[in-house]
């Protein structure tokens, strides 16, 4: 479930290094950019991104908005106010979070640290 915390990542001919842990998760989301509302399911989480399978997938470069339905259903969704698409394939893209409300950054970051504590 848990990714190694510093994962090397080839780009360029240089590594990058990442500076949060990923998690394996199955959480439905619903993302908008402009006139296009779609879901997916997010299958990789970090408190910086995450990772969508979906249909309808959205090119490298575009900003969306985002939410994403926590396993605890009975709280409403984490909402990722920005979001940037940093790389897409044919069925999955990956997000980067740039901005958040200050209660959806603590409850990612607490949602993190329960799964952190899961896989140990």
């Amino acid at each position: 479930m848990h990714c190694a915390q510093f994962s090397p990542i080839e780009s360029g001919g240089s590594v990058k290094l990442r500076k949060h842990s990923r998690f394996a998760v199955q959480l439905p989301a619903v993302y908008t950019a402009e006139n296009i509302q779609s879901k997916g399911v997010v299958f990789n989480l970090s408190a910086e991104g995450c990772a969508i399978g979906s249909s309808k997938v959205m090119p490298k470069g575009a900003y969306l908005a985002l939410q994403v339905s926590l396993s605890d259903q009975a709280s409403a969704p984490l909402e990722v106010e920005l979001g940037a698409v940093r790389w897409s394939t044919e069925r999955q893209f990956g997000v980067e979070f740039i901005r958040l409300k200050d209660e959806d950054s603590e409850r990612l970051r607490a949602y993190a640290q329960l799964l952190q504590m899961h896989t140990e």
